[in-house]
């Protein structure tokens, strides 16, 4: 007796599954932050009326988030300094690397 959970309903589900979590993402956009000189305490995105979205820190000094608010990405890091660079917004996707010798020297288009 054959059930759904036998044959290629099980391979059939999980595509679907992952297409439509892929889609999300990527229709959604994205705040990157790589940062290759480890000085960056934390990054968020940050608009003229005050607002903050805080980026998540994941792994190898790299920073994520999907945009809530439209503004730029700002980088705040261990010697105090602030450094801005980008445009976020919903559905696009942003990404900076920050360069350099010291920390947070300078940012760059990571694409």
């Amino acid at each position: 007796m054959r059930t759904l959970l036998s044959g290629p309903f099980p391979w059939l589900i999980g595509a679907a599954t992952l297409a439509v979590t892929v889609a999300f993402f990527w229709l959604a956009g994205s705040a990157v932050v790589i940062d290759q000189t480890r000085g960056v305490e934390t990054a968020v995105v940050t608009n003229s009326g005050g607002a903050e979205q805080r980026l998540h820190r994941l792994w190898n000094d790299r920073f994520y988030g999907i945009p809530q608010i439209e503004g730029i990405i700002e980088v705040r890091c261990t010697n105090g300094a602030r450094k801005q660079m980008g445009y976020v917004t919903g559905g696009m996707h942003t990404a900076v690397r920050v360069v350099g010798k010291s920390p947070c020297e300078r940012l760059v288009d990571a694409d």
